[in-house]
């Protein structure tokens, strides 16, 4: 059944496919597709709204980000809900909850799209693969975690990869993922980071030199350095929740949650603040500065963990 609106509320790879399945439903018009952003004018989207398609066609407008409403927004949009153009399909794409729910409920359809995690991944992780003609097993679908994350964005691009390597009809272990995927998979780059996050400078510098010595590439440690940053910044925001809450967050099993629990311990929301801006600064030097690329890694790893005295001490 058609509806007026569709709020497609959670995971944002889970919901882009919602809005292919949803193009493909509604039959609107590619060619008359809107795209919008949560910070659009109120009157601007009512006009698009009401606006026909010039080829005859239904319309799609897209809001994304729409948990960021505002309350003049909402307000425009539960008036134009009472009374919705048949001309135009109203797709609103949020991380979580929005201004707009109850209306939504009432005029049209809440998709909540939760991205599974642990053992519901792995198995989306294997369903994924079948759709690509390939068998994984549970040890290959762990390991892709492991070596990839959990951001199902990139656990579909991995699985293209894979898919792309090995042919159809492939059946991949363990062994293959390991293979295809030896940097980020490399427990040595989790050694690394983990010593970064433990606040160890003699550990980390340690592990970074060897890697260097023995070829990593340094976008590729720097990345993971980034990513791990980036995580301890979020755990730190749920931490006082527990580890449940953290796992569920940066989409980490439970283990790894309590190892990032006692390391944003050792760190002040500041100084993780200030070592994000310590790493924009590296990603220059990286692409063009004076000192070499291994250089400039070991600078902001000295500059990261040896620059303040940890926290609590």
């Amino acid at each position: 059944m058609s509806r007026a609106v569709y709020l497609l509320q959670g995971d944002e790879f889970l919901a882009e496919e919602a809005l292919e399945r949803l193009r493909a439903e509604e039959g609107t018009d590619p060619l008359a597709e809107v795209s919008l952003d949560a910070g659009v004018d109120p009157a601007e989207l009512l006009t698009v709204l009401g606006t026909a398609s010039l080829l005859g066609g239904r319309r799609l407008v897209v809001v994304r980000d729409a948990h960021g409403l505002k309350k003049n927004q909402a307000t425009a949009l539960t008036s134009y809900l009472e009374s919705p153009s048949p001309s135009s399909v109203l797709a609103l794409v949020a991380t979580g909850r929005t201004a707009v729910d109850s209306i939504v409920r009432k005029t049209g359809e809440v998709i909540v799209l939760d991205a599974p995690r642990g053992k519901r991944l792995a198995g989306w992780i294997r369903a994924r693969a079948r759709e690509l003609d390939m068998r994984l097993d549970d040890r290959a679908a762990w390991g892709l975690m492991d070596a990839v994350g959990g951001d199902l964005r990139a656990l579909s691009s991995a699985l293209a990869q894979l898919s792309a390597a090995l042919g159809p009809g492939a059946r991949v272990g363990a062994e293959e993922v390991k293979r295809l995927f030896p940097r980020l998979a490399d427990q040595r780059i989790y050694a690394f980071t983990d010593a970064v996050g433990d606040r160890r400078l003699d550990v980390a510098m340690a592990n970074l030199r060897r890697l260097l010595e023995q070829g990593e590439e340094p976008l590729v440690l720097f990345g993971a350095l980034t990513g791990h940053i980036r995580r301890m910044l979020r755990v730190q925001e749920v931490a006082d929740r527990g580890a449940r809450a953290v796992g569920d967050a940066v989409r980490l099993p439970g283990w790894r949650a309590e190892r990032l629990i006692k390391q944003v311990r050792g760190y002040r929301r500041d100084e993780l603040v200030a070592a994000m801006g310590i790493l924009a600064e590296t990603d220059v030097e990286l692409k063009g500065g004076d000192l070499p690329p291994g250089g400039a890694l070991e600078r902001a790893v000295i500059q990261i963990v040896g620059a303040y005295a940890p926290a609590g001490r």
